[in-house]
């Protein structure tokens, strides 16, 4: 008996199992907050063949002990699953090149796998990005690099090129994957936009011009994650709370679908 067999209810209609880890579309990652190891078991011990990387988030490593956070790091790594730093670059970034070398470093010490580049709340190039991008390879991790359609200084102008743009330039430095800021497309100044107001045509015009095992896209709500899997297929890369981990992996898999377009050929 296989292990798709194993599971409740498979004699009584079938969904779409995940596809082996490590894989490179279909990959859920979902953010905690310096959650405790008791926490965490209480989604690798149910999802963890549904979820690919947890993400630290607001710097919330900084508040612990390094023997804290490589703990935690490893027993994630120990379940198939990998490390994101989160922004805490955008922290970092102030200080210098020296800092974000060593925290580059510290990273890979402390058993984080994906660095994340975010340019949420600090202004930074393209051209900047793609030189820690390469950073990022040269200390043997994984960079991510965030994209918005707007800059920290103007959120009420949002640029379909400029996204477009910047996600070509980073990938081309060697970008890993490429996170799509929710901001400008769902979501208004981090405040979840009605579905009217999306922006769906700069969602589709990068979908439509990057192969969907680079993106990855920011869904804070259950109703965008639901729209991106309606639209772009249960392979789409999403970024969510980690409350929403049960709901993903569902929605994927066709075990409870709400007009998604959840089955695979």
């Amino acid at each position: 008996m296989s292990v798709s067999d194993e599971l409740a209810f498979s004699d009584v209609f079938p969904i779409t199992n995940p596809q082996p880890k490590p894989r490179d579309t279909g990959l859920t990652e979902v953010r905690t907050a310096a959650r405790s190891l008791s926490d965490i078991r209480g989604y690798t011990d149910t999802l963890a063949p549904y979820l690919d990387s947890v993400k630290w988030t607001v710097g919330t490593q900084r508040l612990l002990r390094r023997e804290q956070v490589s703990e935690i790091n490893s027993y994630l790594h120990e379940h198939q699953i990998e490390v994101s730093s989160g922004g805490m670059i955008e922290t970092v970034m102030p200080y210098g090149a020296k800092a974000i070398r060593r925290y580059l470093e510290q990273s890979k010490e402390l058993g984080f796998d994906i660095i994340e580049i975010s340019s949420a709340m600090v202004a930074i190039s393209v051209e900047d990005k793609c030189r820690i991008v390469k950073e990022v390879l040269d200390v043997g991790l994984k960079p991510k690099p965030e994209v918005t359609a707007w800059t920290p200084g103007d959120r009420g102008v949002v640029s379909t090129d400029k996204a477009v743009r910047e996600t070509e330039m980073v990938l081309a430095a060697g970008a890993w994957k490429v996170m799509v800021e929710e901001d400008g497309i769902f979501s208004t100044a981090n405040t979840g936009d009605p579905r009217e107001k999306w922006n769906q045509d700069l969602a589709w015009r990068l979908a439509t011009r990057i192969p969907q095992e680079f993106l990855y896209w920011e869904a804070s709500s259950l109703d965008i994650v639901m729209w991106l899997i309606n639209s772009f297929g249960p392979d789409v890369n999403l970024f969510g709370g980690d409350e929403h981990l049960g709901y993903i992996s569902s929605f994927r898999a066709g075990a409870f679908v709400l007009n998604t377009a959840a089955m695979r050929d």
